[in-house]
């Protein structure tokens, strides 16, 4: 699955149903990662995910990042967050949302796919401080979509605690995974920011265990 040809998980979801790494884990199974569906969205299950619920909502189609959406989209958008905020919050409580904003492969803030994808990770996390070291810049907005309009265009981090602001900066140069590896730190999740390290390791970290439970608890 990792050596073969480059391909493009989400867009392999979007056209086929089932991710590439869904098949592997549950290849005799014929149930999917979609939690919800909207004309320009899906809500999936993160198939590495660092708590139990962590979901994704993706695009449909294959654009680098969420703030590259035109206004229309943006609002439909806004209604998918919160529908899956609010299942979200049924069954796990305090949600934190982070995203590594591409503006393209070769600027990609920290993302390993480029294809534009917002996670949405049960716990409050307060990784604010440790971002600020690292990006000194970094600003409080008053709402999400101001963030995506700020940084139309360039490469950001977008992140989140639910109970607090939503804070947004300038991202040329970021290390890979850089926020999933501050969230995994503060889940105590710490060696394993590497999707595709949850990936390998998935039995022994009962990643299947922890993805049945989360479609059962969100009623899907």
């Amino acid at each position: 699955m990792f050596d073969g040809p480059a391909e493009c998980p989400f867009c392999a979801l979007v056209s086929e149903g089932r991710s590439p790494v869904w098949d592997y884990l549950f290849r005799a199974d014929s149930t999917d990662e979609i939690i919800l569906r909207s004309a320009s969205f899906l809500v999936i299950l993160d198939t590495a995910p660092l708590a139990e619920g962590h979901l994704l909502i993706i695009t449909k189609a294959h654009i680098s990042s969420l703030a590259g959406l035109s206004t229309p989209e943006r609002a439909e958008l806004d209604s998918v967050k919160h529908h899956a905020e609010s299942l979200l919050g049924e069954a796990y409580g305090p949600i934190s949302f982070f995203e590594h904003g591409a503006e393209k492969f070769a600027k990609h803030a920290g993302a390993c796919i480029d294809h534009a994808h917002l996670h949405l990770v049960p716990g409050d996390f307060d990784i604010l401080p440790y971002v600020a070291r690292d990006y000194p810049d970094v600003e409080s907005f008053p709402s999400y979509e101001r963030v995506l309009e700020t940084f139309a265009g360039r490469p950001y981090l977008l992140f989140s605690r639910k109970s607090d602001q939503v804070y947004g900066v300038h991202a040329p140069a970021c290390a890979t995974q850089y926020l999933r590896r501050l969230v995994a730190q503060a889940t105590g999740f710490r060696t394993m920011w590497s999707w595709r390290d949850c990936v390998r390791w998935a039995d022994s970290l009962s990643v299947r265990d922890q993805l049945l439970n989360a479609r059962m608890k969100l009623g899907r």
